[in-house]
């Protein structure tokens, strides 16, 4: 089946948000297309502000293969960056919005919505409705005759076909931009090989159906239910679906929230899933997501990524994983933090060893070094 044939509305769809974007992916879209709400809490958690706040000044950075310094803010505002945020010990150590972003406005997570799947994915399981991780995604989606399983999806190292590119024949367009992606999922195809690395966004839609399926209930339903409601959240969020008709979400990157409400879902994964006495995602699920034991840090691996830039620079020292949908970085043996990372540079970086949260949201990129790196630095710069 082509997809495209299917739904003879996608290239009006692509086109539409093309010239209204300028042809590149807006971090606001959220306002031109079709949403489900999330309610904000009757009674929100808020966060203490820690005693000594952290002040920075100067940032060190890398461009183009050179040191540069920058006065801090200024750095912030030319880079595009809305909201930084740093939690330590469960307090705001540093809380600033730029380019006239504050507290209350919402923005697009990006990829860090697969972080929240990957938490669904560890509820269902916990409750049941999916028996193991070793499962056949044909268990639960007949229609896809395949051996892949959910560990598969979860690892993506499924083998499936994905093409990058903004194009509308490409996938990664089709999945950001398709007005039917449940008919979508159903028509991936599979590589000859699989059990390496590639970043595709269709394990997601994948994972998405069978939440879906499993839990009875919409992932924006499972998502208030599981999670936005017992993390008490502060503001409205929204998922973004793939139409109106058919109300999809993109479970890929369509998560719309505050930095502040964020920053408690890092903060339930630096608890090991738990918070404020209640187990909300699985401890075994959260360890397994998140720790550096049985991962894959061999080049090899993450061969697909040898010819892009960035992929050169994280994956040469051998220090990089992906697990459960959460990358990770080993500082030592036994010493590991963890992130999700989206487009335009919003990142959520967790680091257990210093018991902090910290949170990059932004307009684009805006610089040419690795936000996790600079995040990093300014971790331990505290």
């Amino acid at each position: 089946m082509n997809p495209n044939t299917a739904e003879p509305y996608y290239f009006s769809s692509f086109l539409s948000y093309m010239l209204r974007h300028k042809f590149s992916v807006a971090y606001d879209d959220y306002r031109f297309l079709p949403v489900k709400s999330l309610r904000p809490h009757p009674s929100p958690y808020l966060f203490e502000k820690a005693p000594c706040p952290a002040d920075f000044s100067k940032i060190e950075y890398m461009h183009k293969g050179q040191p540069r310094s920058s006065e801090f803010h200024s750095l912030m505002e030319q880079s595009g960056t809305t909201a930084l945020l740093i939690i330590r010990d469960g307090k705001i150590l540093y809380e600033q919005y730029f380019n006239g972003h504050d507290r209350h406005t919402p923005q697009k997570l990006f990829s860090i919505t697969k972080s929240f799947m990957s938490a669904l994915v560890g509820i269902a399981v916990g409750h049941g409705y999916i028996g193991s991780v070793n499962d056949s995604v044909s268990r639960y989606l007949p229609e896809v005759n395949t051996s892949l399983t959910i560990r598969n999806l979860l690892q993506m190292d499924a083998g499936l076909v994905f093409q990058e590119g903004h194009v509308p024949w490409r996938d990664e367009a089709k999945v950001y931009l398709h007005p039917n992606a449940r008919k979508l999922a159903l028509s991936v195809k599979e590589e000859k090989e699989r059990g390496f690395f590639h970043y595709n966004d269709y394990h997601l839609l994948l994972l998405g159906l069978i939440l879906e399926r499993t839990a009875g209930k919409s992932i924006t339903a499972q998502l208030d239910e599981a999670i936005w409601q017992p993390l008490r959240m502060q503001f409205p969020g929204f998922f973004i679906t793939d139409s109106e008709k058919h109300a999809f979400e993109k479970t890929e990157s369509g998560l719309v929230m505050t930095a502040i409400d964020l920053a408690k879902f890092g903060m339930l994964y630096l608890r090991k899933g738990e918070w404020e006495g209640k187990q909300i995602v699985p401890r075994a699920w959260v360890e397994e997501s998140t720790s550096c034991i049985n991962v894959t840090t061999a080049r090899e691996h993450f061969r697909y990524y040898d010819k892009h830039p960035w992929g050169k620079m994280w994956f040469r020292q051998n220090k990089a994983y992906y697990k459960y949908l959460w990358w990770g970085h080993l500082n030592g043996e036994t010493d590991n933090d963890f992130f999700v990372l989206g487009a335009l540079g919003q990142v959520l970086y967790i680091s257990p060893t210093t018991d902090t949260v910290a949170i990059r949201l932004g307009k684009k990129w805006g610089i040419m070094d690795w936000w996790p790196n600079l995040l990093y630095k300014m971790i331990q710069s505290t």
